[in-house]
């Protein structure tokens, strides 16, 4: 045999090896990945909920993953979740861990912190879509020294609860119905609200946006400051803004020549845009029309910012000019809104058809009209003067047309 051919022979039976190996590779199975059974929610679950045994077989499910997908400190068994509250919303197909768990009360407050009630009714918590867990400013406006003053007395206040909701409804993005929400405090913020409904102080929530962790107007608030406003009833002058310090009576007789560093003053706070507005300074019933007597009476000017007097009616006097009238009645320092007043009811004509009006007045020369109201029509007699004193019928009308000149007249011949 020849050389070359022998070379060739070779190489072909390095290629059949070569070409078996990667078949032999490619056919080869994967290594198996070794899978744990785990117990995951069957459905969300909602914080604070506790579980009965019968609960269980519905609320949770065990699901076949990788053993290397598993998180450590996982529930084991289901039995972990009887007597136990979940501190926070578990979804669908999600692990349930140990430190999700907790026995006893139904809130979980932080750390170093307290939870306080508030009563608030549903306009003033944004319409119900303040929920546990939101993030909130309370709003106070209180009147002192013969002066409305609108302030933030909370800032970035944590939702625990609302009434006893711990959680958001399944059923919608709000809540219904809203008496009173939680927060949590620590001590002095406990007293400011103490104090606020002690003052009290109209307390409106402002929902803050959950992904803004700072708000610059938050660098000019200072607790102790809001505090000192509420206790003296001191109003600061308006050209100082709401940072300004509150001057403390307790220092009047610091020694000037005190070598002390002056303290740096606060940086204030932009001053919100006001607008003055008449309210009522005593109760107002329904059906009272505006009057100008009426508004120089029952009325004064109370400052508010412009947002919260957006639809407020600042020019009363239009009102009396177009004699309008109150649709319901007005509490002690509320204001006009356009909803609330209109025009008055025309007054129902009598009914009784058995009496005959007076005459009216002379509709044409030698021609008077006598009206009668039904409840269901006006129509008029029409008579004639034919001699002084003497009066023919005409017939009866109903829209200037005559419907019927045989009828009997309903007044005497002789009309006054």
């Amino acid at each position: 045999m020849k050389q070359k051919n022998i070379v060739l022979m070779v190489v072909a039976v390095g290629c059949g090896l070569v070409a078996a190996f990667l078949t032999s590779q490619m056919s080869a199975k994967p290594a198996a990945v070794e899978k744990v059974d785990v117990i995951v929610a069957a459905k969300d679950l909602t914080v604070g909920t506790s579980y009965t045994k019968d609960d269980l077989k519905n609320i949770l499910k065990r699901k076949s993953v990788a053993k290397d997908a598993v998180p450590p400190n996982v529930i084991e068994a289901e039995e972990e979740l009887l007597e136990k509250r979940l501190t926070r919303t578990i979804h669908a197909e999600e692990f349930i861990a140990k430190s999700d768990l907790t026995k006893g009360g139904v809130v979980s407050i932080p750390a170093g912190m307290s939870m306080v009630s508030m009563p608030i009714n549903l306009p003033n918590a944004v319409h119900g879509f303040v929920l546990p867990g939101s993030k909130v400013d309370v709003l106070a406006s209180v009147q002192l020294n013969n002066k409305v003053r609108v302030l933030p007395i909370l800032v970035n206040m944590l939702v625990l609860a609302v009434d006893s909701h711990l959680a958001a409804p399944q059923n919608g993005p709000a809540v219904a119905n809203i008496s009173t929400v939680s927060f949590a405090v620590d001590r002095k913020q406990a007293l400011l609200i103490q104090l606020a409904k002690a003052r009290h102080c109209d307390m409106t929530l402002l929902l803050r946006n959950q992904e803004d962790k700072e708000n610059e107007n938050d660098k000019g608030y200072r607790i102790d400051e809001v505090m000192k406003l509420l206790q003296n009833g001191d109003i600061r002058d308006p050209e100082q803004g709401e940072g300004a310090d509150v001057k403390d009576p307790k220092n009047d007789n610091e020694d000037p020549k005190d070598p002390k560093e002056p303290k740096p003053s606060p940086m204030p706070t932009p001053k919100a845009e006001t607008v003055k507005v008449p309210a009522a300074a005593d109760e107002i019933p329904a059906g009272t029309q505006i009057t100008k007597d009426l508004i120089a009476e029952k009325f004064k000017l109370v400052e508010l910012p412009k947002d919260l007097a957006a639809d407020a009616v600042t020019d009363l006097e239009a009102l009396a000019d177009d004699k309008q009238t109150l649709r319901t009645g007005l509490g002690k320092g509320q204001w006009i809104t356009k909803s609330l007043v209109g025009k008055a009811e025309p007054k129902p004509a009598p009914r009784d058809a058995d009496v005959l009006p007076k005459p009216g007045p002379a509709v044409a020369k030698n021609i008077r009209v006598v009206s009668r109201h039904t409840a269901s029509r006006t129509t008029e007699f029409r008579y004639e003067e034919i001699a002084p004193g003497q009066w023919k019928f005409l017939g009866e009308y109903e829209n200037d047309k005559l419907v019927d000149n045989d009828k009997k007249s309903p007044a005497p011949e002789k009309v006054d």
